[in-house]
């Protein structure tokens, strides 16, 4: 009897015989899915508003840093996660529908150019428990934003304050906790100096033109106030406002707590004298720049620094070879940045303790140099170069890298060479197992 194959093929059911739905997946499964880059912050917003279990895993995964300012398109405002590299412009129920959702989870707020809008939704949404960092950019009224958000600034950990306008009736900033303290390029900010935070450890400022009818003995005094009011453990002045005057060396070589110390683009006090030196042996880390006018004040302050372990010079005229005599005096210096033109004429033999080196320099043609400061640097394991010129690459010879690998081969140490421009031997770097080449961002 023949058989009717219509009727001996059976159609297949489609049914789900595992059951596994999204909301069937365990914890670790949904947060690898939730994490997926894919994913935009408006995505995340809708998976926290489904229910209860997928908010509570946004709010783990969703990013922490998140930056807010209106756009070029008035109706807009731009959103920056920085953490997931994501930005784009929302239009303002999209904004807020992102900080009902996330904006208490935020640890890290930068706001700039905003309105009343986005205050009242920072004041609303942001930060009553977690809220730790909060940048202030461009904003030409910040006494309105400080009134508005009260409790927010007294539990702030760290504030910057960047090209903004403070007035100067606005003198009491209530930031007991703040521990880190940065001004850029903001008039006013004189205001905030006259205040005390007594757990204040960070402070930077930096403003590279005088302030509008100050003058700058009278900035310097009012900096040097602030600084001796606080035990600081890291100072950062890069300013022409403020004088490098003897009373604030002295200030900065009697300080007991001081580990990081940046003096870059200070006005001069011809009139100074060599200050005694000093043991500073609190001092970790040291960026200054070097001109004929100050190095013999810098000069000092590295022989005062016993227990130096990072130093950055930049070098505005010219090199001063006797800097490096007085570098290589430093026993505990192990990473040491350069910013200058050339550096034909150093002696790095006598740098052996650096195990650390990064050049800035104009200079293309660097194949020379890399091989005569890997063969005098015989503790070095990483070296960074960086162009000033945006150029596409970093010119390396071939034969020039066969010899460099030759020198490290010989050591016990392996030696990581960084370059922000395309190296032309990127393909030939696993021939050195001794050497490696990396492109950084």
């Amino acid at each position: 009897m023949e058989v009717n194959r219509a009727d001996a093929i059976t159609p297949i059911e489609m049914t789900n015989t595992t059951g596994t739905k999204l909301n069937d997946l365990n914890e670790y499964c949904l947060l690898e899915i939730f994490s997926c880059t894919s994913l935009t912050p408006i995505d995340l917003c809708s998976l926290a508003e489904t229910c209860k279990r997928f908010q509570q895993i946004t709010q783990r995964v969703c990013a922490k840093d998140f930056d807010i300012s209106r756009s070029s398109d008035r109706l807009r405002v731009r959103c920056t996660f920085k953490s997931m590299e994501y930005s784009k412009s929302y239009r303002e129920h999209n904004v807020e529908r992102i900080l009902a959702n996330f904006g208490h989870c935020l640890s890290t707020l930068s706001i700039g150019e905003g309105n009343q809008f986005v205050v009242n939704l920072v004041g609303k949404y942001c930060g009553d428990v977690t809220l730790k960092r909060l940048e202030i950019r461009r904003m030409t009224y910040v006494e309105g934003l400080r009134l508005q958000l009260k409790s927010l600034f007294q539990r702030l950990l760290a504030l910057s304050i960047i090209d903004c306008h403070l007035l100067a009736a606005s003198s009491y900033f209530n930031c007991d906790s703040l521990i880190e303290l940065e001004i850029v390029d903001s008039t006013g900010c004189i205001a905030i100096l006259n205040n005390d935070f007594p757990n204040l450890k960070r402070f930077t400022l930096r403003y590279h033109t005088m302030w509008p009818g100050r003058d700058g003995y009278y900035v310097t005094g009012v900096v040097s106030r602030f600084i001796g009011r606080h035990k600081l453990r890291v100072l950062h002045l890069d300013s022409m406002s403020v004088c490098l005057s003897e009373d604030l060396l002295d200030l900065i070589l009697n300080s007991e707590e001081l580990e990081e110390l940046t003096l870059q683009s200070l006005k001069r006090e011809r009139s100074l004298d060599v200050l005694n030196q000093k043991n500073l042996s609190s001092f970790r880390k040291l960026n200054v720049d070097i001109t004929f006018d100050n190095y013999n004040h810098i000069s000092a302050l590295l022989q005062a620094s016993t227990s130096l372990e990072t130093i950055e010079i930049t070098f505005v005229n010219t090199i001063p070879i006797r800097v490096f005599d007085v570098l290589s005096q430093q026993q505990h210096l192990r990473e040491l940045t350069l910013n200058y033109y050339s550096f034909e004429r150093i002696q790095w033999s006598i740098l052996a303790q650096i195990r650390k080196l990064t050049l800035f320099t104009p200079r293309n043609a660097f194949g020379a140099d890399l091989i005569n400061i890997v063969s005098q640097l015989t503790n070095l394991e990483e070296f960074e170069f960086e162009d000033y010129w945006d150029r596409d690459e970093f010119v390396l010879a071939e034969g020039d890298f066969d010899r460099i690998v030759k020198i490290v081969e010989r050591r016990p140490n392996v030696l990581t060479l960084k370059c922000r421009h395309r190296f032309t031997l990127s393909e030939n770097c696993d021939r050195g197992k001794k050497v490696k080449l990396i492109k950084i961002n």
